[in-house]
């Protein structure tokens, strides 16, 4: 296999946040890439700051109670799988240049019910006020001025807070403090803290971190087997356990050391939000690129091999997904095959090309190659809808990978 470069690490500072009694309550996360490469995927730059500062410094004690202030993009918003957790603790930023819809109004709605604190800025309230008031927990002022006395108002009588953002002296500090504002931020109450995320490199053993996406999603799998990937891979081994042992998920205070029991401790549901920040984090883009075109092949097959009684779909699956896995762990495909546990039928598919399994390989290989040649060309048959059914599959399953 080539070796392939870690990702250059993520500098994290967090600002420390005070209330009016001059406590440190709260920290802001802001982070940026060592590289300066603002090219970067945004949502593997968010993954990554998450994935060091709730799930590494977090999990540590450096945070202790105090809650966490970090502005999402709102590609990672409409992933609510991947908030991050414990919602009691953290307050969701929304960007100021967000546009309104309904579908973001919902989810909105959705975060609040999940018990996430939401804190919007000043400039995006005043443009809904009627609509974003009920959805604000807390309003982000940049300068005193943003907004006027009717707005404010009517923040007082909803009992909003008010969180002051880069106060630089002390008749700022006053200026506010008379606006009543019940969090204070900025570089004359206190410097932030900077931190270094280690490195994310393809952590080795790329085949079992697809074979865990899979079965992460797949509804017969068991803790056994998920046990038996994560294994496979140290980084999520220990990540698992130290999210088993947080204040936040270890009640007990008995240290758990065993992963099997770490995985019932955190549940289906935090699992997956926990691997795929991770994975996310650690995925380079051209990685990214080739998981979804095997995830779309993949469920093509599938989707073809399902009305034939003597395929197993699963089988169609695995071979569509492995016929790309060369490409994607940048290893030669018969030194690859040869280390895999696959059957003896995928096997046979992919490097013979015999076979059932490979039928339905060349199958969905033809159509792909028809959508490259022409694209917008409308096809109501039978083979387009298992490709629109695989791009839906693979979006369900992937989002904005």
């Amino acid at each position: 296999m080539s070796e392939s470069r870690d990702l250059d690490p993520c500098t994290l500072a967090l600002h420390p946040i005070h209330d009016s009694e001059h406590r440190h309550v709260a920290d802001r996360l802001v982070y940026r890439q060592q590289n300066g490469d603002e090219s970067e995927d945004i949502l593997a730059a968010t993954a990554r700051a998450l994935a060091a500062a709730v799930y590494e410094l977090g999990d540590t004690g450096l945070l202790a109670e105090r809650l966490l202030f970090v502005t999402l993009p709102l590609s990672w918003i409409s992933r609510p799988e991947l908030l991050p957790t414990p919602a009691s603790q953290l307050v969701i930023g929304i960007d100021t240049d967000a546009h309104l819809t309904d579908d973001l109004l919902g989810r909105l709605d959705e975060m609040r019910e999940r018990g996430y604190r939401l804190q919007l800025p000043a400039s995006l309230l005043a443009r809904a006020p009627d609509a974003l008031l009920p959805r604000t927990d807390i309003v982000r002022l940049s300068s005193p001025d943003d907004l006027d006395e009717a707005l404010l108002k009517r923040l007082a009588e909803a009992d909003l807070a008010l969180l002051a953002e880069r106060i630089d002296n002390a008749e700022a500090l006053a200026r506010y403090q008379a606006m009543g504002c019940r969090y204070y931020d900025g570089h004359y109450l206190a410097k932030p803290s900077f931190f270094t995320s280690r490195p994310r490199g393809r952590h080795g053993n790329k085949a079992a971190q697809i074979r865990l996406i899979q079965a992460l999603y797949d509804e017969d799998t068991d803790l056994q087997r998920l046990q038996e990937l994560v294994v496979q891979m140290p980084h999520l081994h220990v990540a698992i356990l130290r999210r088993a042992n947080s204040h936040y998920f270890n009640r007990g205070g008995k240290e758990v050391v065993d992963l099997r029991r770490g995985m019932q401790i955190l549940g289906l549901i935090e699992l997956r939000r926990l691997i795929l920040t991770l994975t996310l984090a650690s995925l380079q883009p051209s990685s990214r690129i080739v998981l979804r075109m095997a995830l779309v092949r993949a469920f093509m097959c599938r989707n073809l091999a399902a009305p034939f009684p003597d395929l197993d779909p699963e089988d169609a699956f695995t071979t569509g997904l492995f016929s790309l896995m060369d490409a994607l762990l940048e290893e030669d495909r018969d030194a690859l095959l040869a280390k895999l546990p696959l059957n003896a039928a995928i096997i046979h598919a992919l490097k013979d090309r015999q076979g059932p399994l490979s039928a339905v390989l060349s199958l969905a290989e033809s159509h792909e190659r028809q959508i490259e040649e022409m694209p917008d060309e409308p096809r109501p048959d039978q083979l387009h809808r298992c490709y629109m059914a695989a791009l839906d599959s693979t979006r369900a399953l992937m989002g904005n990978l």
